[in-house]
């Protein structure tokens, strides 16, 4: 509907152009005179014998023109009344976008979704879907009408670039991977593994660097873990971007020959993902043929072809674009609402902050983006750990864990922050500024093993754990 609109709305005009054009330049009438015949043609039929071709395309084409002028009048006017009933009705949701990206979303959001098209509705909150450019030069030209209201907008920016606490930034790519992880059950294939487990990336691109990213931070089991992931494709940015990979113990080890000439790994890899998005097919038709793997999960780019390859059970299919297209994870504030409360929790024990609804969002939006998506990965993490524990068999409440079950769980929760610090390029040290860290040139003497710490920093670690348990 909306690319006719469009076509409507530029072929109005033509009757009008033609029919004036033809009165003047082949009739020789007066512009005010030719000008008013050709509009009356919209209206009414043109009185006399058309004198030239143009205008009798134009007395063809003008009543058409019209008609198709008042059905866009009509479903605009439709668009408009249906819009501002649901925003009325409350819980309305604006989306913008592509037509095959808001689609789905629409569907899910039922009777409190609204249909962006190309102008501004009023709505409670807002999905930009388009590309980043188009995304936040929406945003930008409508701040004023946005303050207030919570906007997701679709970014391959990381989440903690933005520091407005009314926009949410989510990847497609990073929801999915969160996603395969949690679903996965790494930790039941690490258990059963009698050695280093193998984890092996077939391309990489936007969605093998969220993998990488996400598995690294939540992909812990046990201090002395080891896990290994094995990348082919194009890394050179990548590492070229995280300087400070090699101080995670989990290693990823880059490989520049191809996939085929190196299938041993393939055969015998714990976990074979192929992530590669274009000729996917062919990709899969020869790795199954080369290999004798019985199990390779794919991350389907939607082609009809690979149903019928999936039929010989050797293929798991994870849709993934659809899994991020899911409202639950595109708009869920869970993750936000426990990095907050963990935030506010230290405020209350390091500075006396009372622990109030009001006091939450202050401490919150007091925060650098760096520090809170810092607690965001915290409360990420906590997913995994929930699995963990129930594996273990551990109870999930604080009070009831034994004091090594706590140091194991603090130990991690230490890794992953350490590991997040990692990946964000920063380095232990002693900061020149002489505090514990140094935000500038990315250093802090806290980026060291658990048994190294402080007490008062392993307390850190384990009124984590504490909050989280006490919310889940």
């Amino acid at each position: 509907m909306k690319q006719s609109g469009r076509w409507v709305k530029l072929l109005l005009p033509i009757p009008l152009i033609l029919g004036t054009c033809g009165l003047i330049f082949l009739d020789g009438e007066p512009v005010l005179d030719a000008l008013f015949k050709s509009i009356t043609m919209y209206l009414m039929n043109y009185g006399d014998s058309p004198s030239n071709p143009l205008v009798e395309i134009a007395r063809w084409t003008a009543p058409l023109a019209t008609a198709s002028g008042v059905i866009l009048a009509i479903s605009s006017l439709r668009h408009w009344l249906s819009a501002r009933w649901k925003y009325l009705r409350g819980s309305s949701v604006a989306v913008y976008g592509p037509e095959e990206e808001k689609a789905p979303i629409l569907a899910q959001l039922e009777h409190r979704g609204i249909d962006g098209q190309d102008s501004f509705c009023k709505a409670e909150r807002y999905i930009l879907l388009h590309n980043e450019a188009e995304n936040f030069s929406f945003y930008q030209a409508n701040a004023d009408r946005l303050r207030g209201h919570r906007v997701y907008i679709r970014s391959v920016l990381p989440a903690q670039s933005v520091s407005s606490p009314d926009v949410k930034l989510f990847c497609p790519e990073e929801i999915a991977a969160r996603l395969y992880w949690r679903e996965r059950n790494l930790y039941g294939i690490w258990k059963s593994a009698k050695g280093p487990v193998h984890i092996v990336l077939l391309g990489f691109g936007r969605l093998g660097e969220e993998l990488l990213t996400r598995g690294l931070q939540n992909n812990l089991f046990s201090p002395d873990q080891k896990l290994e992931y094995h990348i082919f494709g194009d890394t050179e940015q990548f590492f070229a971007t995280h300087t400070s990979l090699s101080m995670i113990s989990d290693p990823v080890v880059p490989h520049s020959e191809a996939w085929y000439q190196a299938l041993p790994l393939l055969e015998s890899a714990d976990l074979l993902l192929v992530l590669q998005q274009r000729d996917q097919a062919a990709l899969l038709q020869a790795l199954l043929s080369a290999t004798l793997r019985q199990e390779i999960d794919v991350f389907s780019n939607g082609t009809p072809e690979l149903d019928l390859l999936a039929q010989g059970k050797r293929l798991r299919l994870y849709p993934w674009r659809t899994r991020a297209q899911d409202l639950r994870y595109i708009m869920d504030d869970t993750l936000d609402l426990r990095a907050k409360r963990i935030n506010l929790r230290y405020s209350h024990l390091y500075s006396g902050t009372e622990e109030t609804p009001e006091n939450m969002e202050k401490e919150w939006a007091s925060l650098d983006a760096f520090t809170r998506y810092s607690n965001i990965s915290a409360a990420d993490y906590h997913e995994i750990r929930l699995e963990l524990m129930k594996a273990q068999g551990l109870p999930n409440s604080a009070d009831a864990l034994s004091p090594e079950d706590m140091e194991q769980l603090s130990e991690l929760e230490h890794i992953r922050w350490c590991r997040y610090h990692f990946l964000n390029n920063w380095r232990p040290g002693k900061p020149v500024n002489g505090k514990a860290k140094d935000p500038v040139h990315r250093t802090h003497t806290l980026l060291i093993p658990y048994a190294m710490l402080p007490e008062a920093e392993k307390e850190k670690d384990r009124e984590n754990i504490r909050i989280l348990l006490s919310l889940s």
